[in-house]
This record gives structure tokens, sequence and C-alpha cells, in this order.
């Protein structure tokens, strides 16, 4: 995503979070920094269902594991409809899926900071 210089338009951000303070932490960050937020999904299915709605967001803040369940099934449905996302994890990242590794990936705690820059580069923003 490219904004034109004096662009109003701000990138819309799902967050996609299991944890009900870390989402509120990302979305506070988000906000604080020029973005819209979308969601927070908790679950995979909440996510996809979401991801069904044309132009819903235009990148993913993804969690890798959601309630149990691992995010593939959602980081698989960003690679179709061509939708950049950073992963945020607790895991190690050999302890990753490759689904999840092949984007950039945020260790947890992560700094807001890092987040808001992964973000500018896969929207090729900034």
């Amino acid at each position: 995503m490219h904004l034109p210089a004096g662009s109003t338009a701000k990138p819309r951000i799902l967050v996609v979070e299991d944890e009900v303070m870390i989402a509120l932490l990302i979305a506070d960050t988000l906000e604080s920094n020029g973005f819209e937020v979308v969601g927070p999904c908790q679950t995979v299915s909440q996510a996809l269902a979401k991801l069904g709605i044309q132009g819903c967001c235009d990148a993913v803040v993804l969690d890798a594991n959601l309630r149990n369940e691992s995010s593939v099934p959602v980081a698989q449905e960003l690679v179709k409809l061509a939708i950049p996302f950073v992963v945020a994890t607790g895991y190690n990242l050999s302890q990753l899926p490759a689904e999840l590794a092949a984007a950039p990936v945020l260790a947890k705690p992560m700094k807001s900071e890092d987040l808001i820059l992964h973000l500018h580069r896969v929207l090729s923003i900034g």
C-alpha cells in the first residue's frame, strides 16, 4: 500500500490476538501511530470470517496461536488474498510453521516501535 503524500487515509490493520490485554495494547499502539484498527479477532474462525469481507484490511497483526489453535489457516488465507501480515509470538522462530515464519516475526513482548516499523515495511509506507 502506497499512501499518496498528504493523504488522510489510514491503513486498516486487523488485529488477530486471543489475549484481550495484548490485543488492547496492540490496538492502542496502532491508533496512536495513525492506523485504523479492525477487530480484534480472538479465534481462527473469527479472523477467517473477517477476511471474507472485501477490503476488510490492509495488513494483519497475527498471533501464532489462538486459543490453543494454530493460526496457519489464517496465514494461508492472507497469502491467498495477498494481504501482508506480521506474526507476533512467544514461540521461538524455529518452532513456527513455515507459513508463519515466512512473514516478519515479532517476539512477545514486542516493542511498539518494532511493530510500527514492521507494519510500515510490509505496507511499503513511511
